[in-house]
């Protein structure tokens, strides 16, 4: 394999490909980046066997077509040239010599025979094409609930339920919950119900941060799911559990609304977690006509005390929460305005931007 290329033309390439490499295999391969050629094309393919990608590169000029795989280092060497040409041979010594400018490096590679590819096995179900705004919504307002760890791997993921022209998607660690719905353009034919991996959602998200006004093209497969961008192939392995019944948690009904400035509740809550304790961030929120008071005490830390005008023309009602989850929410919220939605100060309590009903996180009480 012989190829001419820039920094400018492989490197956001190589990050991306970077992404989706195993951090914890002890599989040598899953380190390295499969370097592949067609035509004047470079693909970079990289797994942890669960999550695959592969992206098509155009480089300058590709003199001998190849296959190889490079230890994922390739990229901090590539961040660090200038923006000059580029040079990459394959030698009969198995070794990539890189060449720009007046730096010369040799780099083992492995063979990419050997290179464990995660294949698309089944039939496809069915395809929709949908904006990648909603995908890049769905991330922004669910992904921060689910839960970070695998000690119960169906809550390690984002649900998403499709029927019709409806899309649904749910996150929760069993201490909130995250909800969004999405009406679309175009239908589905059958039911889809899958949980994706957190990872999977958490690396989708970084690669459609840019372009949202394109689309997305989501392929449904028994156990797979594929995202195909514009020169982008995503391969997820589903997490194969049951989702719990989320209808179950959602409140139908709340004896008390308040409506609050989604700016002041932030700054008044970061400077009250100030004096909480590290391990359960617990504030108290008292709600009385007109006001909302923020309290905090920590017996080392001292006591922190905070009033906010709010709309709330009901009976007085006093809620404990963990903040940061509170907080959450409320950097994923875009509108000036939010409502909190509360039943009782012993019932999960409801927090959403006013007017849009797309939204809703459920969020459960501390009993103090």
């Amino acid at each position: 394999m012989k190829i001419k290329t820039s920094k400018s033309e492989i490197i956001e390439s190589l990050q991306i490909a970077n992404y989706f490499i195993s951090t914890g295999s002890t599989l040598p391969l899953l380190s390295n980046i499969l370097f592949e050629t067609e035509g004047d094309t470079l693909i970079f393919s990289a797994t942890d066997m669960d999550l695959s990608v592969k992206i098509k590169c155009k480089v300058g000029n590709i003199t001998e077509p190849g296959r190889t795989t490079v230890n994922k280092k390739i990229l901090s060497l590539v961040k660090e040239f200038a923006d000059a040409d580029i040079t990459m041979e394959t030698d009969k010594n198995e070794n990539l010599n890189i060449k720009c400018a007046k730096s010369n490096y040799k780099i083992p590679t492995m063979p990419a025979e050997d290179f464990p590819l995660l294949p698309l096995e089944g039939k496809k179900l069915e395809s929709i094409t949908i904006p990648r705004k909603v995908l890049k919504n769905i991330i922004k307002n669910t992904a921060y609930a689910a839960l970070k760890d695998s000690a119960k791997r169906n809550l390690n993921g984002v649900f998403l339920k499709l029927e019709g022209k409806t899309i649904e998607a749910v996150a929760t660690d069993a201490h909130r919950l995250a909800f969004y719905t999405e009406e679309l353009k175009e239908s589905v034919k059958s039911k889809f119900e899958y949980i994706i991996p957190l990872k999977t959602i958490t690396e989708l998200g970084k690669i459609i941060e840019k372009d949202e006004d394109k689309e997305i093209t989501i392929n449904f497969y028994d156990k797979l799911i594929e995202f195909k961008l514009d020169n982008i192939d995503i391969i997820t392995r589903i997490i194969d559990e049951n989702y719990p019944n989320y209808r179950q948690v959602i409140p139908k009904q709340a004896n008390t609304v308040a409506g609050i400035n989604k700016e002041e509740l932030s700054a008044a809550l970061r400077r009250a977690t100030a004096l909480t304790s590290e391990k359960s961030k617990i504030i108290s929120l008292k709600f009385e006509k007109g006001k909302l008071f923020i309290l905090a005490r920590t017996q080392d830390e001292g006591e922190a005390f905070e009033e906010i005008d709010i709309t709330f023309d009901s009976d007085a009602i006093e809620v404990s929460y963990n903040a940061s989850y509170l907080m959450d929410v409320l950097k994923a919220i875009e509108e000036e305005q939010i409502e909190i939605k509360l039943e009782s100060s012993m019932t999960p309590g409801v927090v959403k931007p006013a007017g849009n009903d797309k939204i809703l996180y459920i969020i459960m009480p501390i009993r103090k």
